[in-house]
């Protein structure tokens, strides 16, 4: 359902910038105030990206335009293994990093918490305000979201735990910061094949602005318009063919 609700919303917004652009080109019959579309797509080419998107030139890329971060303060002390394709990933909307041992290393739980703390200090020290908060994706209320989220009760929080004496740990971790007056989202996890622990991730993203109650209400609000209508039901023909 939040799928489908979000590719809605997508189909929205593009609908709406659409719109805009069309206003804008009726407005700019003048030469005041007239946009050079072309020398804005320029810009936008030379400041992009034109690399492959899998590789580690796109993901320090990418955390740094996106977050401010570099990915050199993500990678941990030991040597990677950086054979998978899928190590690094950058777009404009998100930047991950695979940070895997080599073959016959070992990490371990403490490795992984030390990790954790070192990454909240990285993002703490890059947000508008100097504090990480639980956000939207932890709380639904404005007040608790951009509250401080305490790293010792996180960690506190996700020590797992032992059923008929086997440890279960998850060590996924998530929070928070606004950078440049927008919320931001970092997810750490552990990287784990048959019960080994082969490294951790780092993923960070642009993160919801507001409530979902909020989102789904401004989606609401933009379906109601009857041209955004017409291009929603045609995605949704398209999909379905």
């Amino acid at each position: 359902m939040k799928k489908t609700v979000f590719a809605l919303i997508c189909v929205a917004c593009v609908t709406l910038c659409a719109c805009g652009n069309q206003g804008g080109k009726k407005a700019a019959k003048g030469d005041e105030g007239k946009v050079d579309l072309e020398k804005v797509a320029d810009k936008m080419m030379k400041e992009a990206f034109e690399g492959e998107k899998y590789s580690k030139e796109a993901a320090e890329y990418y955390f740094l335009k996106n977050e401010g971060i570099k990915l050199s303060d993500l990678a941990p002390d030991y040597k990677l293994n950086e054979t998978s394709k899928y190590t690094y990933y950058g777009d404009e909307r998100d930047a991950l990093a695979n940070f895997k041992i080599q073959d016959g290393d070992t990490y371990t739980k403490e490795q992984h918490i030390e990790n954790v703390r070192r990454i909240y200090a990285v993002t703490k020290k890059v947000a508008d305000n100097g504090i990480n908060v639980y956000g939207f994706e932890d709380k639904s209320d404005k007040e608790e979201a951009m509250a401080e989220k305490d790293l010792e009760k996180m960690i506190q929080d996700n020590m797992g735990t032992k059923i008929l004496g086997i440890e279960i740990y998850v060590g996924s971790y998530g929070w928070s910061f606004l950078k440049d007056g927008v919320l931001h989202r970092c997810e750490i996890s552990l990287l784990e094949k048959d019960d080994t622990k082969l490294g951790y991730s780092v993923k960070m993203y642009k993160g919801l602005q507001k409530s979902f109650d909020e989102t789904l209400s401004d989606a609401e609000k933009m379906l109601e318009d009857p041209e955004v209508q017409k291009q929603v039901e045609k995605a949704l023909k398209d999909a379905s063919k």
